[in-house]
């Protein structure tokens, strides 16, 4: 397979995900997910939700943190950018922090590492100070 047709095939694959999530679909994201996958969120030591897990295990415990102290309210996906098995997409997320009485908008990247069409790297980039005086109000 060229590499037009790999990353045809890879941005296919995570418009797909990225769209079924945005509904509220997560169990699309945790089908998609390879044995191995490595997932980051920046923020370690700030946010309960950041930090490098492995595998679908730790995906759900990703999940688990961020619920226990938010809700995801929207994600609108901008812009979606692929080479190869590497896509990027920028995106707006609205959260709601327990406890804090509104709504937050973040602007994020997300560069998504696609192998054999399962999600093998995920890293997310937002402004982790933001968060983390959002939730302080809360």
């Amino acid at each position: 397979m060229d590499e037009g047709d790999l990353t045809a095939r890879n941005l296919a694959r995570v418009q797909d995900i990225y769209g079924r999530y945005a509904q509220g679909d997560r169990s699309a994201l945790y089908e998609a997910l390879a044995p191995g996958v490595t997932w980051t969120s920046i923020g370690e030591g700030a946010l309960p939700w950041a930090g490098t897990r492995q595998g679908r295990a730790g995906v759900e415990r990703y999940f688990g943190d961020l619920d226990a102290v938010a809700d995801v309210a929207g994600y609108e996906v901008e812009q979606v950018i692929a080479q190869g098995e590497w896509i990027a997409v920028l995106a707006t997320v609205t959260v709601r922090h327990h406890g804090a009485g509104g709504e937050h908008r973040y602007a994020k990247a997300d560069f998504i590492r696609i192998v054999d069409g399962m999600v093998a790297d995920f890293r997310e980039f937002y402004d982790t100070a933001q968060a983390c005086r959002d939730r302080a109000r809360a």
